[in-house]
């Protein structure tokens, strides 16, 4: 199967804005560039805050590029922070600026961290964090039906929710997400929506906070908080899985929040049927797909679990996902159209067959195409210029193109030859 991805790029209207510390609302034009870089500098951040659609660091867009860490915090606890250290390293070198990690998971079997020593460790752990340069988003309830049936109760969950909250907003470089898959057996039906709002109510006004997964990747039940998080399914094959991260773009849509990719499929020394692939190009393929829909993306792996620094192959299917984010600037805020929409830029291979996706925002557009390689080339519709192709894997291409001035219908040759967009 082909899936063809076109989208148009913006150009963010720049806007001075006085913004104060962890503000909840921002400018409706945030600008979103590479500025945003100098708010990363190792002690530069500065608290993130939701804004629309968006997550804005001071003025502008934060881009999210998460990764998975949820033994962090244990091996802080542990007295191991070189390890951890080690790790956060490995995650900034490699381009990631979102630490994923879990503030509880008692009697785990992989791991153990009760809520009073993740705690304890998270003021170290946010502190290495910003010290690299990263923001962290601390899960405060992960394991809460544990045997020992002592973290089921909505006082402790009362109390461990603002605990971690507290400290989270007081770190200044970290956001809540307060259950991690709160349908899941090992939680103690946290999937309850009246419950989740009263948990919100623990947590500081001005600090992000996502509720958590709900069970199916359309659902709106779990997105009340100020952003949302989805577990996309992992069925199916890689480039299926790929096209049904527009299920994002849509919650996005729906909810007017942003939305965050948080736990997809993961990678592995070696693939494993609807849990880990090891195919570096999927990884690639999500992070672009993430940048064409506006949704943040975290990048999973086996190895990410414990926070310890991934094998060879997942250190390239790391750097693939990064790759992939980084096709699209950073100063480009996409807009999915429907494809059916007059004028809508819907760009196809030629013989392809599947879905396309498209988004307007100016005079130049990316196109992404899923499945065995064109040699065909991209057609654009009329209007539109066919561009070169920017990147190729094995079964994924990146072309660009840009907007015609008299409408005519143009063929892309597969080597990039012809018109080239910018």
């Amino acid at each position: 199967m082909r899936v063809a991805v076109a989208l148009l790029c913006l150009t963010c209207a720049a806007v001075t804005v006085a913004v104060a510390p962890l503000a909840i609302a921002c400018s409706p034009a945030p600008r979103a560039g590479y500025g945003h870089r100098t708010a990363l500098a190792r002690g530069a951040l500065e608290p993130l805050r939701v804004c629309g659609r968006a997550l804005c660091a001071g003025d502008e867009r934060f881009r999210w590029r998460g990764v998975t860490a949820f033994g962090l915090a244990d091996l802080v606890a542990d007295g191991r922070e070189a390890e951890a250290r080690t790790f956060t390293r490995w995650a900034a070198d490699t381009g990631f600026n979102v630490l994923r990690v879990l503030a509880m998971i008692p009697n785990g079997g992989w791991l153990d961290l009760s809520p009073t020593d993740g705690r304890r460790a998270l003021p170290r752990l946010f502190a290495m964090a910003r010290e690299h340069g990263m923001y962290v988003q601390i899960v405060a309830l992960a394991n809460t039906n544990e045997r020992s049936r002592r973290y089921r109760g909505q006082p402790f969950l009362r109390e461990q929710v603002r605990e971690v909250g507290r400290l989270c907003a007081r770190a200044g470089n970290c956001v809540l997400e307060l259950a991690n898959e709160p349908y899941h057996r090992t939680q103690a039906s946290l999937d309850d929506p009246a419950l989740m709002q009263r948990l919100q109510q623990e947590v500081p006004r001005e600090l992000p906070v996502a509720w958590g997964a709900a069970r199916s990747d359309e659902s709106q039940e779990m997105a009340g908080g100020t952003f949302a998080v989805v577990h996309v399914r992992r069925s199916g094959d890689r480039w299926t899985r790929i096209a049904r991260m527009r299920s994002l773009a849509a919650l996005s849509a729906a909810t007017s929040k942003f939305v965050v990719d948080n736990e997809p499929i993961g990678a592995a020394e070696a693939p494993e049927r609807g849990r880990r692939d090891s195919a570096p190009e999927a990884f690639f393929a999500q992070g672009v797909m993430s940048r064409l829909l506006d949704v943040g993306a975290t990048f999973h792996c086996e190895d990410c679990l414990p926070a310890r620094v991934p094998g060879p192959i997942q250190r390239q299917c790391a750097a693939a996902f990064v790759e992939g984010v980084r096709m699209v600037p950073d100063d480009v805020t996409p807009t999915i159209v429907d494809v059916a929409s007059a004028g809508a830029p819907a760009a196809a291979a030629d013989g392809a067959s599947g879905r396309a996706f498209s988004a307007t925002s100016g005079d130049r557009a990316w196109s992404l195409i899923l499945g065995k390689s064109t040699t065909g080339g991209v057609r654009w519709p009329s209007g539109w210029s066919g561009g070169k192709r920017v990147a190729q894997k094995p079964g994924v291409e990146v072309w660009t193109a840009a907007r015609l001035s008299h409408g005519a219908v143009r063929l892309s040759a597969a080597d990039g030859s012809g018109d080239h967009g910018p």
